[in-house]
């Protein structure tokens, strides 16, 4: 069963169509029930997702005497792993631990697009926040919450909660929070030539071809020639993960640059280009947020090979977010087309996402399954559901 995936998104895409005939205090409201079900539907999710089994586990074995020991045996940061077990000393079980940490996650993101929906710096629908919530739930929520990367998506809204210093340029509040980030991964350090890059110097034409480079001349074996130069004999689970994951692309030989969202976000790269003034703009608000959409589109092309290294970019997806919110309210040819075939793009990548994992498919939810009695199963029953579902899929086909 996928239908309660896409309550949330359809649910925001409709409010988003009413937006403008609602007053502050509905808007608010309207704002707190929206939340409140994808709550409910994306970090209340029971057994689906790839990841819990690993963190369930861990949960299980950490006491105060071991905790580092079995962090650094599993490659979890210390932030996170204390996080988890301060949880369980209160008395929380793994699942009520793994939806707290999601719900925490989830209010920070939320709330940073509601705050930022109301600012003077919105434009165009950019100041919808329903219609910023739809982009940001058929594009990141099935990954942040359901698949259950919980550790990046603490990082992830920590990360996100810290831009409201980088644009006030208030130097140590923002070291403080990218340095709690990475307590919860250390892929958040990603984000620190953000706070150094003030503006683009490079012009819309030599964009264009540093871009055209990256797509058309970097491959899966050039990345993997680059890797082992710069990491070289290096250990680190970062090196190892990455070299490994590129020698498994080229094996399989199915890589495809022509991929659909590839050509579509390279097609949303030129729009972006093409209304570079318009979303730059000259205050020192717009030409640091123009330097964030670059850097996310220079990771998103740099990384499209590297699979789920790649999740690096969501560390600057608000700024995409943002910034396709302003550019479909500008007025351009074909303006209508593209504004229908992004939102079925983005529903139907959402779909096909789904459809082709079977830990999504079946969707199961904590707090139901607390009503039926069949929360407190044991690690061992919930893996042979969660095998089953797998085996049911190789079955099928």
């Amino acid at each position: 069963m996928i239908f309660p995936y896409f309550i949330p998104p359809v649910f925001a895409f409709l409010a988003s169509i009413f937006e403008k005939g609602f007053t502050n205090s509905i808007k608010k409201a309207v704002y707190i029930l929206l939340s409140l079900s994808a709550i409910f539907i994306y970090c209340c999710v029971y057994l689906n997702g790839s990841d819990w089994p690993a963190y369930e586990i861990f949960f299980n074995e950490i006491n105060f005497n071991n905790l580092i020991k079995e962090a650094c045996l599993r490659g979890f940061e210390i932030g996170f792993s204390f996080s988890l077990l301060f949880l369980k000393t209160l008395g929380l079980n793994f699942m009520l631990s793994l939806i707290v940490m999601k719900i925490f996650s989830f209010v920070l993101i939320s709330n940073f697009f509601y705050t930022f929906a109301q600012s003077e710096y919105a434009q165009g629908y950019a100041k919808n926040i329903f219609f910023l919530l739809f982009i940001f739930y058929t594009t990141n929520c099935m990954y942040l919450y359901v698949e259950t990367i919980i550790r990046f998506s603490i990082a992830l809204a920590i990360v996100i909660k810290s831009y409201k210093y980088l644009f006030l340029r208030k130097f140590f509040p923002f070291m403080f929070l990218l340095f709690l980030a990475f307590l919860f991964h250390r892929t958040a350090i990603i984000v620190l030539p953000l706070y150094f890059i003030k503006q683009i110097k490079l012009s819309t034409k030599w964009l264009c071809v540093v871009f055209a480079g990256i797509f058309i001349f970097l491959s899966p074996q050039s990345l993997l020639f680059f890797a082992k130069l710069i990491f070289g004999s290096s250990s680190s689970v970062f090196s190892l993960k990455l070299i490994g994951y590129l020698e498994l692309v080229i094996k399989s030989n199915e890589v495809n640059p022509f991929a659909i969202g590839n050509i579509v976000h390279l097609l949303f790269l030129i729009l972006i280009l093409v209304y570079r003034k318009q979303l730059e703009k000259h205050t020192a608000f717009n030409k640091q947020f123009f330097v964030g959409l670059i850097l996310f589109f220079f990771i998103y092309f740099t990384t499209m090979y590297m699979g789920p290294i790649g999740r690096v970019r969501l560390f600057y997806s608000i700024f995409f977010i943002i910034a396709i919110a302003e550019l479909f309210s500008i007025r351009y040819m074909l303006q209508t087309f593209a504004f229908t075939m992004s939102i079925c793009f983005w529903i139907f990548g959402m779909y096909k996402s789904i459809d082709e994992n079977y830990c999504f498919k079946y969707y199961t939810n904590y707090l139901t399954a607390t009503l039926e009695k069949k929360s407190d199963l044991s690690l061992y029953d919930k893996l042979m559901i969660y095998y089953g579902w797998e085996q049911s899929e190789v079955f099928n086909k």
